[in-house]
C-alpha cells in the first residue's frame, strides 16, 4: 500500500487503481461521470478534479479518475482550483442538455442535478441554441436512447468492451456531432443490456419497462437476492407505495456479481405483481375448493398425513435454508426422504454471471439432505403415493399443471403455493409468501449466502412458511402423544 494525504489525513491506497478510488474509499466526495470502478477510466468528462502536491512541484489540477498514487502524493479534493474547473466542466456539459428534468426517469437520483447544484452551477453564459439531436430512439426490446441528454462519458460503450467483451455500442460522429450510437444502426442484443440504464448517470439511457412507471423517492428499496439462477445475485427490490414491485437492480457484491445482473433476473418482477394470489385456505368440498381459515386447513393436512403411511415431500427450489430446515424437521417426523423439484437448465448460461439453473437454493437444500428430482420423476412417484405435501413458491408450476391434473383421485394432494394449483386430487391449499414477501437466506452455486427480504406485505391471511411448518409438526407430534396415551 501507499501513504499518501488526502484533504489533511494520511491514509494507504491501493496503488494499482486510479487516485479517485482512494478519495472515495477514505470519505472525500469527489464527482464523477465516465469513470466507473468496473470499467476502464478514460477521463473523458473532467468532473473529477483535484489539486495535487507532489514533491517540490507547486500544486497542479488534474483528474482523480486517471492520476495513480504515488508516495508522500498531497491531494486537497476541495481546493478552490478544483471546485472552479468542476464548475467549468459543467458549464458546458450542460449548454446542450435539455431542460427536461420534470419527465426524466433519472430525476431524483441524476448526478448531474446533484453536481449541479453542489458546484454553483446554476446558469450558462452562452446564448446559441442547444443543439437538436433524436430523442426516444430505440436501441432494441431494453433500452431507449436520448441523444440529446447524453454526456459522452462512453461508460456505455466501455461496458460492452469491458464486461461482456462483446462491443455494441460507438462514440459516431467528431466534435459537436457525437453521439452515442450502435455498429450500423444494429439493435442491442445480449442478456445484460439493462445494466446500461443503470449506468448512465444522467438518464439518456433508459429501460423502456420503466420509462414513466414511478418516481424514484417513491419507491421503497430493500436489499435483497435475485431468484432467477442458482447466481444469486445481490439485488435491490423496488416497491411502488409497498404494493407493486417496479424495479429490479443489482447491488454491489464483490464476491458474487460486482455491480451487475442480468435482464432474466432484473425484468423478472412480474411474477411478484401477478394477480389472483392465494389466501388463508382452500379445502375441497362438494362445491369444489372452498375457502376456509387457515387452521382449519392446517388440520386437515396434519389428519390427512397422520393417517396414510405412504406420504411425499416435496419442495421447491425456491424455499429458504430456514424453510427447509423445518420442512426437513417434518419429512423425518412422517419417516420420509424430503426430495425438491429439480427443473432442466436453460439456455441462458454464460461466462458471466447467469448459471442457466433455475433453482436459487439448490446447493442450500442438498447441503440440507434434499434430493434433487425431475418433475416427470415426481409425478410418477405421487401416483403411487396415498398422499403428498407439496411445499414452496412455484411448486405447482414446476411440476405442471398436466402433470398434476393426471393424478388419481386416490392421491391426496396438499399444497402450499403462491397462487391455486388445479388438479382433480387436490384435497388442501394454502397460499404464502413469494420471494419479495418474505425473509430467508438462499446458498448460490458458489456457496455463498444470500439474504432475501420483505419488500411489500403478503396478501391478507398469508403468514410466514416456516410458522405453517412447525404448526404441522406440532400437530403431527401432539397427535402421537395422544395416541400413545
Amino acid at each position: 500500500m501507499t501513504k499518501i494525504i488526502i484533504d489533511g489525513q494520511e491514509v494507504e491506497a491501493d496503488p494499482h487503481k486510479p487516485l479517485i478510488h482512494a478519495c472515495h474509499g477514505h470519505g472525500s466526495d469527489v464527482p464523477m461521470y465516465c469513470y466507473h470502478p468496473g470499467l476502464t477510466p478514460v477521463g473523458s468528462c473532467r468532473i473529477c478534479q483535484v489539486e495535487v502536491q507532489q514533491g517540490e512541484m507547486p500544486p497542479r489540477v488534474v483528474v482523480a479518475c486517471r492520476t495513480p498514487v504515488s508516495e508522500g502524493m498531497v491531494v486537497n479534493t476541495d481546493a478552490a482550483g478544483a471546485h472552479e474547473a468542476r464548475r467549468q466542466c459543467l458549464e458546458f456539459l450542460l449548454k446542450n442538455h435539455p431542460l427536461d428534468c420534470p419527465i426524466c426517469d433519472k430525476a431524483g437520483e441524476c448526478d448531474l442535478q446533484d453536481f449541479s447544484f453542489a458546484e454553483g452551477q446554476g446558469e450558462g453564459r452562452s446564448v446559441e441554441p442547444r443543439r437538436k439531436l433524436e430523442k426516444r430512439k430505440s436501441l432494441g426490446d431494453v433500452i431507449v436512447l436520448d441523444q440529446e441528454r447524453c454526456i459522452l462519458c462512453s461508460r456505455c460503450v466501455r461496458f460492452f468492451e469491458d464486461v461482456t467483451h462483446k462491443a455494441q455500442l460507438t462514440v459516431a460522429g467528431m466534435g459537436a456531432r457525437s453521439v452515442i450510437s450502435t455498429f450500423a444502426d444494429r439493435p442491442l442484443t445480449g442478456n445484460y443490456q439493462g445494466n446500461l440504464a443503470d449506468i448512465c448517470p444522467v438518464g439518456a439511457l433508459t429501460l423502456k419497462k420503466f420509462r414513466f412507471q414511478a418516481r424514484v423517492w417513491n419507491l421503497h428499496k430493500s436489499f435483497s437476492t435475485c431468484g432467477e439462477c442458482s447466481r444469486g445475485c445481490s439485488i435491490s427490490v423496488e416497491v411502488l407505495r409497498r404494493r407493486e414491485v417496479k424495479r429490479l437492480r443489482p447491488r454491489y457484491n464483490p464476491e458474487v456479481n460486482r455491480w451487475w445482473m442480468c435482464d432474466t433476473g432484473r425484468f423478472s418482477f412480474d411474477r411478484f405483481n401477478r394477480a389472483g394470489r392465494l389466501g388463508a385456505g382452500l379445502l375441497a368440498g362438494r362445491r369444489g375448493m372452498e375457502a376456509v381459515d387457515r387452521e382449519r386447513a392446517l388440520d386437515e393436512v396434519g389428519d390427512i398425513l397422520r393417517v396414510h403411511a405412504h406420504n411425499e415431500v416435496i419442495a421447491s427450489p425456491w424455499l429458504t435454508q430456514e424453510e427447509g430446515q423445518e420442512l426437513a424437521r417434518l419429512a423425518q417426523r412422517l419417516g420420509v426422504e424430503p426430495c425438491f423439484v429439480s427443473p432442466p437448465a436453460n439456455d441462458l448460461e454464460d461466462d458471466l454471471l447467469h448459471t442457466g439453473d433455475p433453482s436459487p437454493n439448490r446447493r442450500g437444500l442438498e447441503e440440507l439432505g434434499f434430493v434433487g428430482r425431475t418433475a416427470r420423476e415426481l409425478i410418477e412417484t405421487l401416483a403411487q403415493r396415498e398422499s403428498a405435501l407439496l411445499v414452496g413458491e412455484r411448486i405447482g408450476e414446476l411440476l405442471g399443471a398436466e402433470g398434476l391434473a393426471s393424478l388419481p383421485r386416490s392421491v391426496r394432494l396438499m399444497a402450499i403455493d403462491t397462487h391455486p394449483i388445479e388438479a382433480p386430487a387436490l384435497r388442501v391449499l394454502l397460499g404464502t409468501p413469494d420471494a419479495s414477501e418474505r425473509e430467508g437466506t438462499w446458498v448460490n452455486v458458489d456457496g455463498h449466502v444470500g439474504r432475501i427480504a420483505s419488500a411489500k406485505p403478503a396478501p391478507e391471511g398469508v403468514r410466514v412458511l416456516c410458522r405453517d411448518l412447525v404448526d404441522l409438526i406440532e400437530r403431527l407430534e401432539g397427535q402421537g402423544q395422544e395416541t400413545l396415551s
